[in-house]
């Protein structure tokens, strides 16, 4: 498969997924993607796509911090490694 955007190779990879929900951040770690040899694009499956949205919709509603660490996992659901609640 190559590059959209610079035609370059694309090798599997992992990666993580920021997600800025305006009052908190959720940090996906551990995403498998495919990124460029060339410029480093990251391009994440049609599949991968669909998890990391379903896995932020979980969280998003329960979260008590501002900054919230998950690990991907295409079957589990996803637990809180490492919350920061905001400062007082």
């Amino acid at each position: 498969m190559k590059c959209i955007s610079c035609k370059g190779e694309l090798k599997d990879h992992s990666t993580h997924d920021y997600n800025d929900l305006g009052t908190c951040i959720i940090i996906v770690r551990g995403v498998p993607c495919q990124k460029c040899t060339e410029c480093d694009e990251i391009i994440f499956n049609f599949h991968t796509d669909l998890r990391i949205e379903k896995i932020v919709d979980m969280l998003k509603d329960s979260l008590t911090g501002e900054i919230a660490v998950v690990q991907y996992s295409e079957t589990e659901i996803p637990v809180v490694r490492y919350s920061k609640a905001a400062a007082a």
